[in-house]
């Protein structure tokens, strides 16, 4: 008897099989996704949640560290994307602003408006370990937006900032495989390629008011 109702469950499970009753479960469940060009990696998660990141390649004199990272990062209903660098060991002080500047080979641009106060975000602070803390550092607004859409078109990309003691720091990053990784994202996500639209407000986070620099 207990063979009989053993072959029946597998014929019943056989037949929703073919019906296709379980293919939605197999449908949704999507894989990460994860990728590398050049100097740019790229990650998606299964909601398809995209990052494109690179490392920075600072003077160790400057950063001793060199545990930075500039990161774009784009949800998949198309709102733009959101940029930030992770500091590693350092405090940027958002009062003294931040220059970026993408350099291109061979050619002079106009310089990018400069990030003020208003324009930055600054999320974190937790100790990466006993002597180093991790600092994200949002940029928003018009600056954001004419960052993104040279990228693209540059061979470095390169910030200067200031931290807690006033002292003045930078961070370099590669842009070699930008281009690429833009584009790689665009594809998982199923968006038009090329996109430079950002958001114009950080990200919301669970943690409350920041004190910077002890201020």
């Amino acid at each position: 008897m207990f063979g009989i109702l053993s072959h029946l469950a597998s014929l019943i499970l056989i037949c929703l099989g073919i019906l296709g009753i379980a293919a939605p479960d197999t449908a949704m469940a999507q894989d990460n996704l994860s990728a590398r060009f050049k100097d740019w990696h790229t990650f998606c998660d299964k909601g398809r949640i995209c990052d494109a990141y690179s490392y920075s390649n600072s003077d160790s004199a400057q950063n001793p560290n060199q545990g930075h990272v500039f990161a774009l990062r784009r949800h998949p209903n198309g709102g733009g994307w959101s940029m930030f660098i992770t500091f590693d060991g350092v405090e940027p002080k958002l009062s003294l602003g931040v220059q970026a500047s993408v350099i291109r080979m061979g050619h002079d641009q106009e310089p990018i408006p400069g990030f003020r106060k208003e324009s930055l975000a600054l999320r974190g602070g937790g100790p990466a370990s006993r002597l180093t803390g991790t600092y994200d550092l949002h940029l928003i607004g018009p600056s954001a937006e004419t960052l993104t859409e040279r990228l693209r078109l540059g061979d470095t990309l390169y910030f200067e900032f200031g931290g807690c003691r006033d002292e003045f720091l930078g961070a370099g990053f590669s842009l070699a495989g930008v281009t690429a990784a833009l584009a790689w994202i665009d594809k998982v996500q199923g968006l038009p390629p090329g996109s430079t639209r950002v958001m114009h407000t950080a990200p919301d986070t669970e943690e409350g008011p920041f004190q910077n620099c002890g201020e």
